[in-house]
């Protein structure tokens, strides 16, 4: 999988080459044990187990060295959750194989008895939570335990980003939910947030999630039918319009939010995809000179989408 760099944080660069190319988990676990700001640690959690993915052996072994360190085993967790979706695949359920399934299925139960773990060690932390809503959206142990982990962070930190987006995506169709579940939690989500929010973003998620499902049902004809004519409806892009104005008038109020990059990096990826460049041109000037890996993904290689996008808007 590769590394999401749609960041501007130096400590978390460091931290993140480290453990990347060097093996070093040191620095990363430095950030999240000193993290007092529960955004930028969920932030970088997500960052840092992306990278760990492939140091698996080395982190199990810090966590079993001493297993009273909570930032040990949540760096732990998120590895392994990162590398259960790894295993999985981008595919929905159909496309999957059952030697993915199996492979996930182990890699998730061990990332949820790390995660719970670290939750354990500390209880007010909610991001040990915001990452298990990632690891029970891939194989639950019984039905509302999405529902269950998602409320549990909420308790703890009511406007945690990734934590939104995990329990977004587990309202889909391609995991038995359907379309007017996700924009009923999206458009509830965002009701009270100021302009400028970064939560604004679970709008446009929203209705890729929609653009995507049409993409993968139904014959080749059907299918680009769909894609032709999601965007083109005058009521969607009345309500994307006006979230992507919102999240633009008040993006000075948060330019510093560790997630605000990623927000308008998913505008630029929907306008993107429905060719409106003038309309991805606002969003990209505000997105970094790096590609969030999501949800560029979903359309192809996030780096030449990015660019390309950036291209045409220029």
């Amino acid at each position: 999988m590769a590394l999401d760099l749609a960041f501007s944080d130096e400590v978390l660069e460091k931290a993140l080459r480290m453990l990347a190319d060097d093996a070093d988990p040191q620095p990363a676990l430095e950030l999240i044990a000193a993290a007092d700001d529960v955004h930028r640690k969920e932030h970088a959690v997500e960052v840092l187990g992306v990278a760990g993915q492939r140091h698996l052996d080395l982190l199990r072994d810090l966590a079993d060295r001493q297993p009273y360190g909570p930032e040990r085993w949540l760096l732990l967790g998120a590895s392994l959750a990162a590398a259960a979706w790894t295993a999985r695949g981008t595919a929905d359920g159909e496309h999957t194989s059952h030697r993915q399934l199996r492979d996930q299925e182990v890699l998730v139960g061990e990332a949820r008895r790390a995660l719970r773990r670290a939750a354990a060690l500390n209880l007010s932390d909610p991001v040990p939570w915001s990452e298990l809503a990632g690891v029970v959206l891939g194989a639950p142990l019984y039905t509302s335990e999405p529902t269950d982990v998602f409320k549990r962070a909420m308790i703890l930190a009511p406007d945690l980003y990734r934590a939104h987006t995990r329990y977004l995506a587990g309202l889909t169709n391609k995991w038995y939910g359907s379309q007017e579940r996700v924009l009923a939690f999206a458009r509830t989500r965002v009701a009270e947030r100021p302009d400028g929010h970064p939560f604004l973003a679970l709008i446009a998620l929203a209705h890729i999630e929609g653009y995507v499902d049409g993409l993968l049902r139904g014959t080749v004809i059907t299918r680009f039918w769909r894609a032709w004519r999601y965007f083109a409806d005058a009521a969607i892009r009345l309500e994307v319009d006006a979230a992507s104005d919102r999240l633009l008038a008040g993006a000075a109020a948060f330019a510093d939010h560790p997630w605000t990059i990623t927000a308008h990096q998913t505008f630029a990826a929907l306008y993107h995809q429905a060719n409106v460049p003038g309309r991805a041109r606002p969003h990209l000037r505000l997105s970094g000179t790096r590609p969030a890996v999501w949800p560029w993904r979903y359309f192809g290689d996030p780096e030449r989408l990015f660019a390309a996008a950036v291209s045409a808007g220029s």
